[in-house]
């Protein structure tokens, strides 16, 4: 994440993809003092993947000593920028990094946790709480339950509060050309079942997601899907599985003691191999929905193939 620094008080700002700084205190993104600052005195905004600064004030900006009023010029690292007369006024450009969601602590810490697409509290061995970003927006997961994060939102997280902050970057907003209506996961079994290869087909480009453990599950979960669809179901209704008994499917299926611990360890680990594939991993990182007690396989499309022959599909 881009970040400037006061060279009078070294405050340190992690900038937004639209940073607004200015006189006005309900507005603006940085608050800055001093009558030669105007109310709305300037954005700092994140284009065509680098940084720029634009002034909207009466008095202008100093970019490294130049003069600017009402334009627009690229920021670089170690970019001096004056707002007004007062030391205080002066900032410099630290990394020119392209923006990031965050969540910041409000311990007063000033700690900051940039959010790529993936995140667990308190590590990825222990996931008691999780964030992805998926198509729908960036999420909190926690157990059997799943919520939107929504900005400038406070969160409980780890006996610890952190205010949730959303920046879109370029990759969010683009028209990648790929959408998941469009898409389908693909299950590959063998004879005995006991080799399960999972590939995620996109406009007939294959990307192969491998032989997991995790598949088993995500097997047992669409199979649930695919006889509810049978049975006629709408699609709203279909795959709930309750978690007992996928529990104790699993079990069997894997012939050892499978615990809720060990079914959402691995729903982590399938959501960072989605988001793992850019651009648009996060448009599948949804893939297991959550009711409290029961699971299923979200996506509603998918093929199960078992000696080159389907026996069990809903595609697009």
């Amino acid at each position: 994440m881009a970040t400037i620094q006061n060279t009078a008080t070294k405050q340190l700002i992690y900038l937004n993809n639209q940073h607004t700084f200015g006189r006005n205190q309900q507005t603006s993104n940085t608050y800055l003092s001093g009558p030669d600052i105007s109310q709305f005195h300037a954005l700092i905004l994140w284009k065509n993947n680098s940084w720029h600064l634009q002034d909207q004030s009466r008095n202008g900006t100093l970019i490294n000593g130049k003069f600017l009023n009402n334009a627009t010029i690229a920021i670089k690292k170690d970019t001096n920028i004056k707002f007004g007369e007062d030391p205080s006024a002066s900032w410099t450009v630290l990394d020119c990094l392209p923006p990031n969601s965050y969540l910041k602590a409000l311990d007063g810490s000033e700690e900051i946790i940039e959010l790529d697409s993936y995140y667990t509290f308190p590590n990825e061995k222990n996931p008691e709480y999780s964030i992805y970003q998926s198509g729908e927006g960036w999420k909190l997961e926690q157990q059997e339950i799943i919520k939107d994060l929504t900005p400038n939102q406070q969160y409980l997280l780890n006996n610890k509060s952190y205010a949730f902050f959303e920046n879109k970057s370029l990759e969010d907003t683009m028209d990648m050309g790929f959408q998941s209506s469009d898409a389908y996961f693909q299950f590959i079994l063998s004879a005995d079942e006991e080799h399960i290869n999972l590939k995620l087909i996109i406009k007939n480009k294959k990307i192969d997601l491998g032989e997991r453990v995790h598949n088993y599950i995500l097997l047992a979960l669409a199979r649930k899907r695919y006889n509810d669809f049978k049975m006629g179901y709408t699609s709203i209704d279909q795959g709930w599985f309750m978690v007992e008994e996928l529990l104790e499917e699993l079990s069997k299926e894997l012939n050892k003691e499978i615990d809720i611990y060990y079914v959402n360890l691995n729903i982590h680990r399938v959501r960072k191999l989605l988001l793992n594939i850019k651009p648009y991993g996060n448009l599948f990182s949804n893939i297991i929905e959550r009711r409290p007690k029961l699971l299923r396989f979200s996506h509603p499309y998918f093929q199960i193939i078992k000696e080159e022959k389907s026996i069990g599909e809903i595609l697009p």
